[in-house]
């Protein structure tokens, strides 16, 4: 790497370089090479923080609006922040008054500037102390790479990519190993057009509807009694190998030989599960089921599970535990909490509710899957939510798993599906697999009011309440009490933001369900046919009931090789396999 090449991630680091002509750049001395990957390592978890920024307000705005230790701390960091902005606002007044202020009166405001700004520290050091799993949510710190490394287990390794305007930033990292490379072939432009012409190909278009979309074969009987053809369009081997060959094949050196692989992605990545990238030149016609059989595809090499945020590993081996000594040997230090507690479960197995009622067509309706459009002021448009298309396939979906887990499932659906229900229910809150199979809606404006969420059966638009409008948000979700090991929300685009830059993405909703309990989640990238999401369904849930909990990557990674070569039903083309990611914790 020569000189200007080790600082091309500069713009991403608080080292910004601003010279007009790059052969007039002169720096010293140079930092190291292992320094300079540092630093990027960190601006780059930055600026994948503050793009979850809007989600992450609201959970902070929901729990500061309560009576109990934790929202008086809030309140009052709050108040100290308002009297800071007041300080500020002098400071300006000051300046326009140039030399009719006496250096008395600018030492005086700067004196009680830094005296409040000790108290907003002294506040948030409390609720850091007091309250870890709060702040790691609302306030996440990025971690370094050494920090990063001592968080994997031996078997792991991580790979984080930055999708900039400019080029792809990697970086891999086992707990021995760290390298880094930059791609300008997948730069943000690139890389969109790439990932849209796979989902594409699948016949999954980018509109972010909650219907069943041109994806499958052959034909499915609905709950209605009417039948829904389906065709599938042959997936793009080479460009998903292209896409492989330029972002990870160059840090296989590094990454290599680990089994499980915790990914953290931005812009376009976070519409495709990784684990359809083809690792090795493909062979053969990609209409032909043999030649797809015979793809290396990423999911064989690596169990993979993504992570909300760098950081969010922190959170979950050593915050979000039930004591001390469960924290992971890499926590700095550990603050377990009761309420995170695994405790013998009384009750049901698996508690799943969605397939709420609706009156859109599925196969006519264009869903907003955005969620500012479902907003009215502060709560949900009811009959905007009621206008979103049936899902026939949910309710077969939920059917399927009741009568997998049998007496010790609890399944609701239909007008009983609402999010009061959600909110109030205690099989939720002991059950040790949550299944939510409905709509989700993303938010995808940094700033906006809305927040993504889960869409519930909506009540009258005279009977709407905080309680209950429809739409179970982000805040609302980290304000359950979860103990459960994986939660799915197997929903259209759970997991994928629109692919566009500062796209929200999966980070909000993941971390307040995180935050609320749930070891790990399993979310869509896009809607599939009955058969091949309850044959995905059952083996994972199969596996996990005859296994170890430590195997939940690997029981999904499972799953779509057991999916892929079903002898009786085709569903080779990653359409049918690979549209859930496993998020959070992959083993306990």
């Amino acid at each position: 790497m020569n000189r200007l090449a080790r600082y091309a991630l500069l713009p991403l680091a608080p080292l910004l370089i601003a010279a007009q002509d790059p052969g007039e750049i002169e720096i010293e001395p140079v930092p190291p090479p292992e320094e300079l990957r540092s630093e990027a390592f960190v601006a780059a978890q930055y600026a994948q923080i503050s793009s979850a920024a809007a989600a992450v307000d609201k959970v902070t705005a929901r729990f500061s609006a309560g009576d109990n230790a934790l929202a008086q701390l809030e309140q009052q960091r709050d108040e100290k922040l308002a009297e800071l902005q007041a300080i500020d606002r002098q400071f300006t007044a000051l300046i326009e008054r140039g030399d009719q202020v006496s250096e008395e009166q600018r030492r005086e405001l700067a004196e009680r500037r830094r005296s409040v700004r000790e108290e907003v520290t002294a506040i948030e050091d409390r609720i850091n102390t007091d309250f870890p799993q709060y702040f790691e949510l609302t306030r996440p710190k990025p971690l370094a790479i050494a920090q990063a490394q001592a968080l994997l287990n031996e078997d792991e390794a991580m790979l984080v990519v930055l999708v900039a305007d400019d080029a792809s930033y990697v970086w891999g990292l086992t707990r021995d190993k760290a390298d880094w490379i930059r791609s300008e072939a997948m730069n943000e432009k690139a890389l969109a057009e790439a990932v849209a012409t796979l989902r594409s190909s699948m016949g999954v278009k980018d509109t972010r509807s909650g219907g069943v979309i041109d994806q499958t074969e052959g034909e499915e009987q609905t709950d209605a009694g009417t039948l829904v053809s389906y065709a599938a369009r042959p997936f793009d081997r080479k460009l998903a190998y292209r896409i492989y060959s330029e972002l990870i094949a160059p840090l296989e050196d590094t990454i290599g030989g680990k089994e499980v692989l915790l990914t953290q992605v931005s812009g376009a990545l976070t519409a495709l599960p990784l684990g359809l990238l083809v690792t090795s030149a493909p062979e053969g016609r990609d209409d032909d089921a043999n030649a797809l059989r015979r793809t290396d595809w990423l999911i064989d090499d690596y169990a993979l599970a993504e992570l909300p945020s760098v950081s969010s590993l922190r959170a979950l081996r050593c915050l979000l535990i039930a004591r001390a000594e469960d924290a992971h040997p890499g926590c700095e230090t550990a603050s377990g909490s009761s309420n995170y507690a695994r405790t013998a479960r009384a009750g049901v197995a698996l508690a799943g509710y969605g397939a709420p009622t609706l009156t859109g067509n599925p196969a006519t309706t264009e869903n907003a899957g955005d969620a500012e459009k479902a907003y009215d002021g502060q709560l949900a448009d009811t009959e905007a939510l009621r206008g979103l298309s049936k899902l026939p396939h949910a309710k077969i979906e939920l059917e399927n798993l009741g009568k997998t887990f049998g007496s010790a499932a609890k399944i609701v659906t239909g007008d009983q599906a609402t999010e009061s229900a959600v909110k109030q229910s205690k099989e939720i809150e002991q059950a040790r697999f949550v299944v939510f199979s409905t709509h989700g809606l993303l938010a995808t404006e940094v700033g906006s009011v809305a927040e993504p969420g889960l869409v519930f059966t909506p009540p009258s638009a005279d009977a709407k309440s905080e309680m209950d409008d429809g739409l179970l948000t982000a805040s609302e979700a980290a304000a359950l009490n979860l103990a459960a090991d994986l939660v799915v929300l197997s929903a259209c685009n759970t997991a994928a933001g629109s692919g566009e830059p500062g796209a929200e993405g999966l980070s909000g909703l993941a971390r307040a369900f995180l935050f609320a309990g749930a070891r790990s989640l399993m979310v869509s990238h896009w809607a599939v046919s009955d058969r091949a999401t309850s044959l995905l369904m059952q083996n994972t849930f199969s596996q996990l009931q005859d296994g170890d909990v430590a195997s939940r990557a690997r029981a999904l990674q499972t799953a779509m090789q057991e999916v892929r070569n079903y002898p009786d039903f085709t569903m080779v083309n990653p359409v049918f396999w690979a549209p859930f990611t496993l998020v959070g914790e992959p083993g306990a």
